[in-house]
């Protein structure tokens, strides 16, 4: 079997792999909100939410297992002529598969395994918001990167288009995915961010996500 295809076989074993343990973790039958004052930190990974961000406002805390290894926190932004809400994730890679891909990979085919396992972790979140918003079109998707403590960490965007009920009133939004694998080794960090599509949003979540630092263990 052709090495890439060898690899590509690896990552799909191991995301099944993945998506089965966390089948059998200890998830709640729905979502917990927490009730915090101040500076929240998730335990497990390390990464510290503020109160505030950039004008943004802290508004929910949720938790979705026990183990508080898989949360989302969300931020509003709310003037006279703008509303922008951000949704910051952060949750475990499956199974720790980077970890797993570089005990069973020669060092030199790692590097393409994690880049294809990436792809397809993007691909399903981006499948999950079309199935998930009845109408919705992606716009463009691609490649980006965040700086974070002067290291480039490499991710995926992408935007789409669609209605729902935005603060009681249904009407066309724009809403952006971005999406950091393997942080600190083994931490995703997803954000979402959702607002009429009438406005822009670019410049201030642009701030959001520059100023929110990541203090997920394991950073370079």
């Amino acid at each position: 079997m052709p090495i890439e295809l060898a690899s590509r076989a690896l990552v799909c074993g191991f995301l099944l792999l993945g998506f089965a343990g966390a089948a059998r973790a200890n998830y709640y039958d729905s979502p917990r909100e927490l009730q915090v004052t101040g500076p929240y930190t998730q335990g497990p990974s390390g990464m510290v939410f503020p109160e505030a961000v950039a004008g943004f406002q802290r508004t929910a805390i949720v938790s979705y297992n026990s183990e508080r290894t898989d949360e989302s926190v969300d931020y509003l932004l709310e003037t006279p002529d703008k509303k922008i809400v951000v949704s910051v994730y952060v949750y475990p890679a499956p199974a720790d598969i980077g970890a797993e891909l570089a005990k069973a990979l020669p060092k030199g085919d790692l590097i393409g395994a994690l880049y294809m396992l990436s792809e397809q972790l993007f691909s399903d979140e981006e499948q999950a918001i079309v199935e998930l918003h009845s109408g919705a079109v992606v716009l463009d998707e691609g490649e980006t990167s965040l700086d974070q403590r002067g290291t480039p960490y490499p991710g995926y965007a992408a935007s789409f288009r669609y209605r729902e009920d935005f603060f009681g009133e249904v009407l066309p939004v724009r809403s952006q995915l971005y999406l950091f694998p393997m942080v600190g080794g083994k931490w995703m960090v997803k954000y979402r961010i959702t607002h009429p599509a009438a406005i822009d949003g670019a410049a201030e979540t642009e701030a959001f996500i520059h100023r929110l630092p990541w203090t997920i263990r394991g950073m370079k």
